[in-house]
């Protein structure tokens, strides 16, 4: 497509997203975890992405993502405005299918092997590049425009295979530890957010990263676990600071789209006409593990909440202070004081079946300082992150996932 051509369809698009947030949804689309696409539904999927990629809308959101870098990173503006970026992206996919949404990626079920995840096959987005083009996958082949003609690069972080990235018990007790924004919306930048950019590699470690289409299944991940922290009694939560150091409120507009960062808190209504498969109908069911990460089909969510139940009543106090309540009233008698194994609920001490936790990829000091992050915060973050995986450990969990 020529210049004036891309011009005149981007205005469309523009025009159309005005008329839709001004009227409210009248098609909400449900995002799905990526493995539960048929390969008929992917197949779809890919159709679209390919025939955006021709039109010129990766060049256009990679452009976006990079111009804005610093003011949506590192601040408290990155939550609404991925979200609305994410949207953004999702209503260009519409102009060729009315159905298009995009997936997430549940990267925590796969956070032990990262390199063994079955979304990184030439059966879904491709694998390891080793610093290279692509090899396999949706993107082989692709020309990406942005910053200037190159193939999509990766480069995992470990060579061939990746670090492990943060549990879903990690994230889980965060989400349950921090009820600010600023306080939820930092904690996850210096984890997940940063080891799968970081992990994955290549365009996914530049500011750029949205040239991968990982991107945006990471992004639409993180987004869903902001919509269920917002349905743990923070829906409408925002504070901290913007870009420029003011603080932020519903009324602050976004970087680049001027919306009001309340336009973005609530699913389903102005332009955010989308839910996420799962929680959708289940979002006020309460903190539960099993709605941060699909367990394993061996360990449904029943038996994953009760192992945390049984860790001993001070670790559930400082790491799990959502499940203190349920805790103690499942606990058999004396359980109160705590242990160092994990309870059964006979009353005896076993260990159970899993896996001991290990410990997650630190964010690198180039991508610390590419963000503009304190050091300091990100170093007490990554102390509390191990500190956490040794607490678990000795009290004896081992993780279904």
């Amino acid at each position: 497509m020529n210049v004036a051509g891309f011009v005149g369809l981007v205005l469309a698009h523009f025009l159309v997203g005005l008329t839709a947030a001004q009227s409210g949804c009248s098609h909400i689309v449900t995002r799905r975890d990526i493995m539960t696409l048929s390969p008929q539904e992917w197949d779809q999927m890919a159709s679209v992405l390919q025939r955006m990629q021709n039109d010129g809308w990766f060049r256009y959101f990679s452009e976006i993502h990079n111009r804005e870098f610093n003011n949506i990173h590192g601040n408290d503006n990155f939550f609404p405005w991925h979200r609305r970026f994410l949207r953004d992206f999702e209503e260009a996919g519409q102009r060729y299918d009315p159905d298009f949404a995009v997936p997430f990626w549940d990267e925590l079920r796969d956070s032990r092997n990262p390199a063994g995840s079955p979304v990184l096959t030439d059966r879904r987005v491709g694998g390891n590049g080793f610093g290279g083009c692509v090899r396999d996958g949706l993107q082989q082949g692709w020309t990406m425009s942005f910053p200037g003609p190159h193939c999509l690069i990766r480069g995992y972080d470990r060579g061939g295979q990746m670090q492990s990235w943060y549990s879903p018990e990690f994230v889980f007790s965060m989400m349950q530890r921090y009820n600010d924004m600023h306080g939820f919306r930092e904690n996850i930048e210096f984890t997940l957010h940063g080891s799968v950019h970081l992990g994955v590699g290549g365009d996914m470690a530049t500011l750029y990263s949205s040239n991968d289409f990982i991107f945006f299944l990471h992004h639409a991940n993180l987004d869903r676990l902001w919509d269920q922290w917002q349905s743990w009694g923070h829906q409408w939560t925002m504070d901290g600071r913007n870009h420029q150091g003011n603080s932020i409120g519903l009324n602050s507009g976004l970087p680049h789209y001027g919306d009001a960062v309340g336009s973005t808190m609530q699913l389903g209504v102005n332009r955010m006409c989308f839910r996420y498969s799962g929680t959708w109908g289940r979002r006020k069911s309460g903190n539960s593990l099993a709605l941060v990460s699909t367990p394993p089909p061996n360990r449904g969510a029943t038996s994953a909440e009760a192992d945390l139940e049984k860790l001993p009543l001070p670790v559930l106090q400082k790491w799990f202070p959502a499940l203190v309540s349920s805790a103690r009233g499942n606990a058999p008698a004396g359980a109160a004081a705590g242990t160092n194994s994990t309870r059964s609920s006979s009353g005896s001490s076993e260990r159970l079946v899993g896996h001991f936790l290990v410990y997650p990829a630190p964010l690198t000091d180039e991508w610390v300082g590419m963000h503009r992050f304190d050091k300091n915060k990100v170093a007490k973050t990554m102390e509390e992150a191990r500190e956490f995986v040794d607490v678990l450990n000795r009290a004896g969990y081992r993780s279904p996932y």
